[in-house]
Parts: C-alpha cells; sequence; structure tokens
C-alpha cells in the first residue's frame, strides 16, 4: 500500500531526528533485518499505535492512536520524537497521506467513514461516509501513482478496502480533492474474507486478505471486477499489511501469523523475508515504505510501538554529505556523527555549508546549548489530581534524557514529592522535600509561611506547597559548587503555592520568598502548572519563573506536553548560561566581536550580567546584598512594566534598561531609598522620550555591592 506514493526520493531531507520515547514502553523485541541493507534507526512509541506512515514531504510520522475516548485520533511525531494530536477521532484503522496534496486521510472502521486533516492545520473533515448500506468497515488506503495504467483508476485516484465485519467485503475507489462521490470496483461475491489492506503498483491493484488465518492470501484486482491470488513461493497465513516496492516492482507483506515482513516478486512469486520477529500485534496496515524503498515503519498496537528502519548505504553525495559511506540519516541516528541542533543534517555539515555558524571554531553549532551540567530538582504535588502530570512525568525520563544528550545538554535529575511519594504514578518518586531537608524554610521567611507543614487544615495540604518546597529545595539541596553547574528547580503542582487552593496572602508571600532564596543561592526556578490551574496560580508561577529567569509551562494534556515541556525548560536554562542576551550568538562571540561590551571581563555580557565597570559606588563598593524580590509585571508588556524590589537597608538604587545588543535604552532610577519594598514603572520609553520597538531588553537593578539583571520582552 504505497501509502506515500511516489514523491520522496532519495535527495529529499528527511528532517528525523534520533526519536525517544512516548507513552508505552516499545517490546524488548523488536523486528530482525534478514534482507541485506536495512537497519533498524530508532523506535517510537505512543499508546495504541495504528497504521504509522511516513509522509511523502515532510518524512514525519503519523500514527493513528486507536481508542475511542478523547485519545484516540491522529498524531504527529515532531523530530524530538514528541507525539501530538492533530485531529480527534475513534478507533482509526489505517492512514494514508495524498502525495500531490499532503493531505492525510483516516479510515475508521467502527464508523464506517474517512476522514481529511490538513497537517499543517489539523483537525478533520469527513470525506467519504456513504460506502454502502449496513456496516461498513474501511480499512487500508492507497493512491494510483503518476503513470498508472491499470483497470479502475485515474492516477492520484484513491481506493479502499471494506473488511466486511457484519458487513460487504468490497474495494471502492474515491477522490482525495472531492468528497464523497465514491464508486464500487469490487461487490462481495465471497471471495474476499477479511480485506484490511492494498496497495497500488503503476499497472495494478493489491489486496491483503489473512482470512482468519486459513490461508490468508494477496490478491491482484483485475479488470472484470474479480479477484486472482498472487502466487507466493511462501504460504502466507496472517498478512495484515502490504505495500509496493516501485525500484524492484516486488510487494512487502507483513505477517503477523509468520511474524515475517515478506517480499513477493510479482512476475515470479518468489518470496523472501525481509525482516523476522514480527510482534503479533502488527497492526491493519502495519507496513509503509517510501516511494525510494528506503526508509519504512513497522507499527505495532499492543506495543505502541513504530519501528523505523532504513537503508544505509547512500545513493550519492545529497544523503552523504561527509562522504564517508553512510547516509547522513543512519549516521545520526547510529551516533557517528552529531546532530546538535536536530534539523537531519550532521553539525559538520552544517558548518561546512554556513548553514550554521561555529565562531569559536569548536565544531558546534553556535544555535546547540553548550552549558556546563544542569542539576534539576523535580518538587512534585503528590494530591490526587496530579496523577496524570506524575505518570508523564515518569513515563518520559527516558525519552527526555535521550534528548538532552542528543542535543548536548548533561542533565542530572532529582524527584521529590513534597511531602510524600506514594508509588504508582508517582513511582520515579526519589523521597520527599519534607523528609530530606526537614520542615522549616530558610532565609528568615515572613510569618505565615516558616514551616512547610503548617496549613490551615481540610483540603489546604502541605502536600501542595511548592512555594515553599521550593525555597527549601533552593537553599538546603547539595548543589555543586557554585559555578560548576546551572541549579534548575522544575515545581509541578495545579492548586496554590502555599497549601494549595484557595490562593491567598501566604501564597503570594510564598512566591516572594522563593524568588528571594533562589536567587541568593543562584538557583533558576521554572514552574509547570497542571491541566486545571486557575489563572491565579498560572500567575503565581510565572512571578516565580519571572523573579528567577526562569520559565512557566501551563500543561492542558500532561501526557502528551509534559515531556517536551521538560526539554525546553531545561534548554532554556542551558541557554540562558550561554547566550543571556537570547540573540541566538554565543556570548563569548558577542563579547570577541565587539557586539556586547564586558567591561569587566567576567565573560558575561554587560547587558546581561553583573558589570562592573561603571566606575562609581555603585560598582565598586564591596557592600552586602541590600536587594531582596525583584520582579518586573507584566513581563512579556504591551505598554508599559512595573518593576517591584525590596531593600534589606537603605540604600544608593539605580534601575536602568539596556536593548539586546548591551546599549544603554533609559535610566529609570539613581537615587537614595529607605528599606522596604519599592515600586518603579516604565512606559516603554527611550530617554528621548520615543517609543521602543518590540524586543528583547535588560533592566539591570544596581546597588553598591549588589547588582540583578533579567530579561524584558517588548510586544506590539
Amino acid at each position: 500500500m504505497q501509502k506515500t506514493n511516489g514523491r520522496m526520493g532519495a535527495g529529499s531531507a528527511l528532517m528525523i531526528a534520533i526519536a525517544g520515547i512516548i507513552g508505552a514502553s516499545p517490546s524488548t523485541a523488536v523486528p530482525v533485518p534478514e534482507e541485506a541493507g536495512w537497519e533498524l534507526l530508532f523506535t517510537r512509541s505512543v499508546p495504541s499505535a495504528q497504521s504509522a506512515i511516513l509522509h511523502p514531504s515532510s518524512g514525519d510520522i503519523y500514527v493513528g492512536v486507536r481508542a475511542s475516548n478523547s485519545s484516540g485520533g491522529l498524531y504527529e511525531f515532531d523530530r524530538y520524537g514528541f507525539a501530538t494530536q492533530i485531529a480527534g477521532g475513534s478507533n482509526p484503522a489505517a492512514l494514508a497521506a495524498d502525495p500531490d496534496s499532503g493531505y492525510v486521510f483516516v479510515a475508521e472502521d467502527y464508523g464506517g467513514h474517512l476522514y481529511r486533516t490538513d497537517p499543517d492545520v489539523g483537525g478533520r473533515l469527513d470525506w467519504v461516509g456513504g460506502f454502502h448500506s449496513g456496516d461498513d468497515d474501511p480499512v487500508g488506503m492507497d493512491f494510483a501513482p503518476a503513470g498508472y495504467s491499470g483497470p479502475f483508476l485515474l492516477p492520484g485516484d484513491a481506493v479502499v478496502v471494506d473488511r466486511g465485519n457484519s458487513g460487504a467485503d468490497e474495494i471502492w475507489m474515491w477522490n482525495p480533492y472531492s468528497p464523497e462521490g465514491e464508486v464500487q470496483i469490487h461487490a462481495d461475491n465471497g471471495t474476499l474474507a477479511d480485506a484490511v489492506d492494498v496497495t497500488v503498483s503503476p499497472t495494478d491493484i493489491f489486496v491483503a486478505d489473512p482470512r482468519g488465518g486459513s490461508p490468508g492470501t494477496v490478491w491482484r484486482l483485475l479488470a472484470d471486477g474479480t479477484l486472482e491470488a498472487v502466487s507466493t513461493s511462501l504460504a502466507l497465513v496472517d498478512p495484515v499489511g502490504i505495500d509496493y516496492d516501485f525500484t524492484t516492482a516486488s510487494l512487502l507483506v507483513a505477517d503477523r501469523g509468520l511474524a515475517q515482513l515478506l517480499r513477493v516478486d510479482v512476475a515470479s512469486g518468489e518470496t523472501t523475508v525481509v525482516l523476522s520477529g514480527l510482534d503479533p500485534s502488527v497492526t491493519w496496515a502495519g507496513i509503509d515504505l517510501t516511494s525510494d524503498g528506503r526508509r519504512m515503519v513497522i507499527t505495532e498496537n499492543a506495543t505502541g510501538s513504530v519501528h523505523f528502519f532504513a537503508q544505509c548505504a547512500p545513493l550519492g553525495p545529497e544523503d552523504d554529505c561527509d562522504g564517508n559511506g553512510v547516509s547522513d540519516l543512519c549516521d545520526i541516528a547510529l551516533g557517528t556523527l552529531a546532530d546538535c541542533n536536530q534539523n537531519g543534517v550532521p553539525d559538520v555539515c552544517d558548518i561546512e555549508s554556513g548553514a550554521s555558524q561555529d565562531c569559536n571554531l569548536d565544531g558546534i553549532p553556535d544555535e546547540c546549548p553548550q552549558c556546563p551540567p544542569v542539576e534539576v530538582v523535580f518538587v512534585m504535588d503528590t494530591s490526587a489530581s496530579m496523577d496524570g502530570e506524575a505518570s508523564a512525568l515518569c513515563g518520559s525520563i527516558e525519552q527526555v534524557t535521550a534528548h538532552l544528550e542528543a542535543s548536548g545538554i548533561a542533565a542530572s535529575s532529582t524527584y521529590l514529592g513534597i511531602t510524600a511519594a506514594p508509588g504508582g504514578a508517582y513511582g520515579c518518586l526519589q523521597g520527599t522535600v519534607l523528609d530530606l531537608y526537614g520542615d522549616d524554610v530558610p532565609g528568615n521567611p515572613p510569618p505565615g509561611i516558616e514551616t512547610l507543614l503548617t496549613c490551615p487544615g481540610g483540603d489546604q495540604a502541605p502536600s501542595e506547597s511548592w512555594g515553599q518546597a521550593t525555597s527549601i529545595v533552593a537553599g538546603l539541596h547539595p548543589w555543586a559548587p557554585e559555578g560548576e553547574s546551572i541549579r534548575l528547580i522544575i515545581p509541578i503542582g495545579d492548586e496554590g503555592p502555599w497549601c494549595g487552593d484557595p490562593a491567598n496572602g501566604n501564597d503570594q508571600l510564598s512566591i516572594d520568598h522563593a524568588i528571594s532564596v533562589a536567587v541568593a543561592n543562584g538557583v533558576i526556578v521554572s514552574p509547570i502548572t497542571g491541566s486545571g490551574s486557575s489563572e491565579t496560580v498560572i500567575a503565581l508561577a510565572r512571578q516565580l519563573a519571572d523573579g528567577t529567569g526562569g520559565q512557566q509551562f501551563s500543561s492542558s494534556t500532561p501526557s502528551l506536553d509534559l515531556a517536551e515541556a521538560v526539554v525546553d525548560l531545561v534548554e532554556s536554562a542551558c541557554a540562558s548560561f550561554t547566550d543571556c542576551n537570547d540573540n541566538g550568538i554565543l556570548d563569548s562571540c558577542d563579547i570577541a566581536n565587539g557586539t556586547s561590551q564586558d567591561e569587566d571581563e567576567d565573560g558575561i555580557p554587560d547587558e546581561c550580567g553583573a558589570t562592573s565597570g561603571l566606575g562609581d559606588t555603585f560598582a565598586n563598593a564591596p557592600g552586602h546584598d541590600t536587594l531582596g524580590h525583584v520582579a518586573a509585571h507584566p513581563n512579556p508588556f504591551l505598554s508599559s512594566t512595573q518593576f517591584q524590589f525590596r531593600l534589606e537597608t537603605e540604600t544608593n538604587v539605580r534601575l536602568t534598561i539596556f536593548d539586546a545588543a548591551g546599549r544603554k535604552v533609559t535610566q529609570l532610577l539613581s537615587t537614595h531609598l529607605p528599606t522596604g519594598t519599592h515600586t518603579v514603572e516604565w512606559n516603554g520609553r527611550d530617554t528621548n522620550g520615543h517609543q521602543v520597538d518590540a524586543g528583547v531588553y535588560f533592566y539591570r537593578l544596581e546597588t553598591p555591592g549588589t547588582k540583578r539583571s533579567e530579561r524584558l520582552v517588548v510586544v506590539r
């Protein structure tokens, strides 16, 4: 079933990265290549996987999830191996992609309909639903290739088989550009027993029919509408998937009864084994081969696995940029060559071609993370409403680690509950904040939040106090010595940071204090708010992120978005170390080429770091840390933002705005202020009163001996 018929040649760029595992773990047994040249490059997984295909234009993998609840439907694996639902559905049976339009079609055998999805938009249109009165069961689909000269179809026409469960076993023609209008090209005459897949060669239509395993048959549809069995030198048992190899004029047949992928020579019937060890749950339409015969995916439903195989011998320089005799795709997947930006091109070739810069000549593209090891501590609310987030976190550890390693980030993680580690969905938790570090909140906390266990009771419990838990971890965790690592805390909760909902004044105090302790200990905090979190909780989490140089993420479907969010948060923390002004150029190169100044020669651009070249009492006074909580809200902002900061003692204060290149935009404050909390507003204008452009800016707040700098984003 040439589902991705005819358009992915050897020269097409396959934007496929080394993939991790999502959702269900793959089977410990994987198919084994028996035919020379094939390599298993990776396995991706999503629960209840069905009929994965390789898109003919992008090379992305699309897969059905055969479920009747909200998780059922059409999913796309991105280049990092994360699965995203792009269309809902109920029990998808098979997928196919039109090579001309790029639309993805999904057959649902329970509902008896075909649906069309634009993968760039998502959602779906009901496309064909009037096959036959009674119970319709459409499954495998395919498209007639350019130059097709066989019966019934014109090039570009589509075909689908109906497996006839409690209904007629039929073959139908339909139009991928015009809904409905389907035409029956084989009526049920008792020949077909359980047709589940179809493929179209330049001259013929072939159908896979397991026939209940007694025995299975591959049929050729003749011009008179009857079926003729295709001769095979090896008896078939349970053929559930079929595809046509244009390069060898042969059929690939997935037979789960034999646990083999077979190659059948159409002319002679000679049958050989391509893969052995197929899982018994290989799905209907469970084989998809690219038109150049060099890439294929095999789908297993029970294990949720999609196995990606490739021919690694290159066809030419277009898929072997370094000329080492191995295709770039295989070099990357097998670890021979690095691809830190995961664009499908080896780093060495990106740099050589000029697609990536390498300003410090270290052989690593500048856009790739280059930072010290990242110490990550997850602080998990273990109330029952967080089961989904916990399951997603614990189930994605291997995937997240593999992705970060592929990007060049060495991350070590600690997983903690706040007051409990209940097992089950929370099985990855290694202990609790309470057991490891005690009840007392460090850093002279304000009254009301001094201890972790002090809560009003009822629905408000310390197991949800992620604000205080963040303070405790920031202040008491045995971090590596300062400068040897990036310190990152990722608290995960769905209610108020002090004892859960409802959020009140103590919740704000817990956030303010967590910022103070984190900043004092050089810790970035990037909270994840769980699905169903209120806007108040999300706003508090955002304050915590803004005040510590982190990012905040709100999860809506943890099983799909949480793993990717963790990767993004770690990469963001890493980037803040090497590209503090977020201009896509390493800080060291900004300084070397004069884009940024570094007056104190500390290796940090002055617009980002604690510069000391101002030649006044702010820069040179020894002083002690007189600054408490510092934050800008809103951030990003449209017209104005307010800076709020606390002084621990009366002192001189200066507040300055810089652009991303380190140029001073305006000075908002330079005066002596008393102890306490102060607020200063910026109207988004420069020294001359002109409105600044949208983009990234930095504010720097200084007292003698103390400086804080954070990023601002102006939107227009």
